[in-house]
């Protein structure tokens, strides 16, 4: 092997410290913040993410819609193989995006007993 076969891969000094600072912040915020909010910091993940999931799905559902207006009209103007395309696509959008917004409608709830909101 020649001297230019090797690599020669340097190490930037400066990363070291900010993955320092970094797991320190961290460790810091989970000192002060969690013993304080901690039950509470449950409820506001879960809010969270039932407020993107809710808007993905309504979103979903308006193309869905949209997608199967314009398929109905493709399907009466004369083509009819695109606009079934189209309106099974609007169809699955609307079944993915009403999950989204409502699992228990579709059957993801299972047959057990409602789950009681807040603290149980």
């Amino acid at each position: 092997m020649t001297r230019r076969d090797y690599i020669i891969v340097e190490e930037e000094k400066g990363k070291t410290k900010l993955v320092f600072w970094v797991f320190f912040g961290i460790l810091v915020f989970l000192g002060i913040y969690l013993p304080f909010f901690a039950p509470n910091l449950r409820y506001q993940t879960g809010a969270i993410f039932l407020k993107i999931f809710s808007t993905a799905g309504t979103i979903m559902v308006t193309l869905g819609v949209l997608l199967m207006i314009w398929g109905l009209f493709s399907l009466f103007c004369g083509r009819r193989g695109s606009g079934v395309k189209i309106m099974l696509l609007g169809f699955v959008l609307i079944y993915l995006g009403g999950y989204l917004v409502a699992p228990q409608v579709l059957g993801a709830g299972g047959s057990g007993e409602q789950i009681p909101k807040g603290y149980h």
